[in-house]
């Protein structure tokens, strides 16, 4: 695993047994995806008819396409459909889409910033190594996993989402954190465009944060109506999309098939 643009999570992988190409490894994405240029390139046919993808900024419809195999490491997948997705734009790789976790399965991964890599193992087992800690965690079908957040004394959910660069709170976990007092002070820093093309607003603030049994200081905060938290369980909820400036370094493990979340104390020295 490379570190892309934003600290971005970047595998290769090689399709029909053609490439590598590069793709943002996306704990957030229910399905691997593929962009156009790579559809021509591997004269792939649409299969089916069209469905509806759901990004951090809204809906849009999309053709579906079917792929003989999907390896990437020990990872061989077999007879994917895959919608055809606009891809991240990063400076840092020529990316062709994203990496979902449809190609974990049932396994138990265990994400070692560390060792650039992601550690794969059967289901129903623990961590490798010391300082592993299980969380409470809300399982979304398909595979979009929340784990507990605290912002002030407000308290919601996020979803672990290691395609976003940036972390993110709804309006009314913005509210319950008490952002709208007179002394806490909003700046406007730009938008985030989802698949649709469209861009949310982004206000930021600072504050202190506790994810699972992770700790955050004075920690950057962006508030932004995502229609993702509609799906998420509702806007007028304090949900958050836990991002890379959050995640950093800090060491996960969640088991696709136990459906269990755990966490890793930081390593001395670390960023907090």
């Amino acid at each position: 695993m490379e570190h892309g643009d934003g600290g971005s999570p970047v595998i290769t992988a090689r399709i029909n047994d053609t490439g590598p190409f590069d793709f943002v490894l996306d704990t957030g994405s229910s399905g691997t995806t593929l962009d156009e240029r790579r559809v021509k390139q591997l004269r792939l046919q649409p299969d089916g008819p069209g469905e509806q993808a759901q990004g951090m900024g809204g809906q849009i419809d999309v053709r579906l396409f079917r792929i003989n195999r999907f390896e990437a490491g020990p990872l061989a997948v077999e007879d994917m459909i895959v919608p055809g997705v606009a891809a991240p734009s990063l400076a840092s790789h020529d990316i062709a889409g994203l990496a979902g976790v449809d190609i974990f399965g049932r396994l138990l991964t265990t994400w070692r910033w560390d060792r650039s890599c992601v550690q794969l193992s059967g289901s129903g087992g623990k961590p490798s190594g010391l300082g592993w800690k299980p969380i409470r965690s809300k399982w979304l079908k398909p595979w979009k996993v929340l784990i507990p957040v605290k912002i002030g004394t407000a308290q919601g959910w996020g979803l672990l989402d290691t395609g976003a660069q940036k972390s993110i709170i709804s309006p009314e976990f913005a509210r319950l954190a008490n952002f709208g007092r007179a002394d806490a002070v909003g700046i406007v820093a730009g938008g985030i465009t989802g698949i649709d093309g469209k861009e949310t607003p982004l206000v930021a603030y600072k504050g202190s944060a506790t994810v699972g049994s992770w700790s955050y200081k004075n920690v950057g905060v962006s508030v932004a109506a995502l229609p993702l938290f509609d799906r998420l369980g509702g806007v007028n909820q304090p949900l958050a999309v836990i991002g890379m400036d959050w995640i950093g370094s800090r060491q996960f493990a969640i088991d696709y098939g136990a459906e269990r979340v755990w966490q890793k104390a930081l390593e001395p020295g670390a960023k907090r």
